[in-house]
Parts: C-alpha cells; structure tokens; sequence
C-alpha cells in the first residue's frame, strides 16, 4: 500500500509550502495505519525537504512518479520513499531510498554482517545497515510481485544519510559491509550531487507505463522461488540465497 503518490512536480510544491508532513499523516491515519507520532513526523519534515533538493534537476521530468511510505504487502515494513520512471533506453526502474537522520554509527562486526549502532528512538540501539535495509525492501518487493517479475521492472535500492559526518564514514564502508553497499549504495550528506546523478542514471521521464506504481502496489502477490529460499536466509545474512 502506498500511503503517498504523485508526481514529482506535486510533491516538490508540497515540500516547498510545508504541507508535506501532514498529508502524509493524514493519509497513514485515513488508511488505519499506525504512524505519524512526533519522531516519525519530524523525519519527514527534515528528509523530505533533502530529496526534493535531490530532485530538483531539470533532467528529472516533473512528471515522474514518486511514492512515500509504501507498505510492502504482507508485511509491516514501510519503505521511506520511491521513485519511479524510464532511463535514457526507456527501461522501466523504480528507485527504493532510505533515508536516515543519523550522523553517525559505529559499525558491529558480528556473525550478522549487517550491523551498525546507531542514536535512533531516543537511545543507541543496534539496528541494520542502511545499504542492507534498502536492498532487503528491494528484494522484498522484486520477489513477491507479478508484474515485477514478468514486466522486467528493475527495483533499484539506495540510501541517503543527509546529516552523515563524513569523518565516520569508514564505520559505513568497511568491507564487511561490503556486500550490501555494493548492492545498495549509500551516500551521505557531502555526497548529494553523487546521489543526484545515480537517480538520473535509472530515470529521466515518466514511465509509458503510466500505472506503473499503481501496478506494483495493486498487482497480484505472487512469491518467486527465489523469495521462498531466502526468506529465512535473508534473516540470517545469507548472500548466496538472494537472486
């Protein structure tokens, strides 16, 4: 489900006049999805005003679809924020952002391989990597539905930590980590016009499939084999199942 869809032009106008926050709200309270508290809230005001900033390039159409908190079917994960639209040989991508507040982390070199500790929910909690988080929403999405799989739609997983202190950024990219960010790329908060250009990289234009998003969020759930292998593996860290 998503909870918010339009297109970039729209949601570039409902950052710009401070609406953003409380559309949202209002469509998650409208749906009876739990969500919207004071932290969660003031997430969207401070990461949504850094992608419209991302996407305020004339070489992104202003027709291009975006989506915010999309809740993967059958479960309770919601993916921050998606969008969707053709590259330069009209293939159709749709990009999974996740967007992180955090200023730093310190990596946990543990049998996960996934790990970081992070300031997040008011104390330090041990939480995934951003890159790992991204390409498991990715995953998810590619592995249960239809028209994913049959339209060769290709989900594109990144993250964006806009207030990351560059002087940390070897607790992010140490090679065991390595796996997931070269699946999911992160990009931190001095890395803005590399995040600009690796959008434009997978879209430009809005998709001739004009119900793309719609497609994806309504079409019919069908588990791939490979989602059937992986789905305990995925929790165990286990690359060799995922594809």
């Amino acid at each position: 489900m998503i909870v918010y869809n339009a297109t970039k032009e729209q949601f570039n106008n409902d950052v710009k006049y401070n609406l953003i926050s409380d559309i949202i709200k209002k469509k998650l309270q409208e749906s009876n999805i739990h969500g919207g508290e004071t932290a969660e809230y003031n997430s969207w005001q401070n990461s949504l005003n850094f992608m419209r900033n991302i996407l305020d390039d004339d070489e992104i159409l202003s027709d291009c679809d975006i989506a915010i908190e999309y809740q993967i079917p059958r479960t309770s994960k919601r993916v921050d924020f998606i969008i969707c639209g053709v590259d330069s040989s009209n293939n159709n991508n749709v990009i999974v952002v996740e967007l992180k507040q955090w200023d730093k982390v310190e990596k946990v070199d543990d049998e996960m391989l996934h790990s970081v500790r992070a300031y997040t929910g008011g104390a330090v909690r041990m939480v995934s990597h951003p890159s790992y988080q991204a390409y498991s929403y990715a995953l998810f999405i590619s592995n249960s539905s239809e028209c994913v799989q049959d339209e060769d739609i290709k989900i594109v997983p990144c993250a964006y930590l806009h207030n990351y202190d560059e002087k940390y950024i070897d607790q992010l990219d140490d090679k065991i980590f390595k796996m997931w960010y070269d699946e999911a790329p992160f990009f931190i908060k001095t890395q803005a016009i590399e995040l600009n250009k690796f959008i434009k990289k997978y879209i430009t234009k809005k998709s001739t499939e004009k119900e793309l998003l719609y497609k994806i969020d309504n079409g019919r759930i069908r588990p791939s084999k490979a989602l059937q292998d992986c789905l305990v593996s995925l929790m165990k860290g286990n690359k060799e199942f995922w594809y």
